[in-house]
């Protein structure tokens, strides 16, 4: 593969210098015009127009998340006990399939903390009986 050579163009027919490319100009167009856009978009969606409305609010508010009520489940003391009692309380529709997601991935993050806590102990059993 050539190199090319320091402060030679790889493309020599390409843009010339100081000339912006077409969406820097679209957006310098753009922020030209922005209040003139806005106030027409502010009294499209107050006469009605629900596109404009929709557009306005999407940019201005947050998107609204699903919340998860808090959700009391069965304490089977072990990892596949509660993992169970989550299966149970999803399948009986007492607790929502998103809710149940958000609970088995939590009760997996804490298997994982568990692993390696269990890992570590292990590790440190076999390095003390090695010295």
């Amino acid at each position: 593969m050539a190199k090319f050579q320091k402060g030679q163009s790889g493309n020599p027919a390409g843009r010339p210098p100081g000339i912006p490319n077409p969406l820097t100009r679209f957006r310098q167009q753009i922020a030209e015009h922005a209040p003139e856009i806005i106030t027409a978009m502010v009294t499209a969606a107050k006469a009605g127009d629900t596109s404009a409305a929709s557009l306005l609010l999407a940019r201005l508010l947050p998107p609204v998340r699903p919340e998860s009520p808090g959700q009391a489940i069965d304490d089977g003391g072990d990892m596949p006990a509660r993992a169970e009692s989550i299966v149970a309380a999803t399948m009986n529709g007492t607790l929502s399939p998103t809710t149940a997601s958000e609970l088995m991935t939590v009760l997996a993050g804490q298997a994982r903390i568990k692993e390696l806590v269990e890992l570590e102990e292990r590790l440190a059993a076999l390095e003390a009986r090695t010295q």
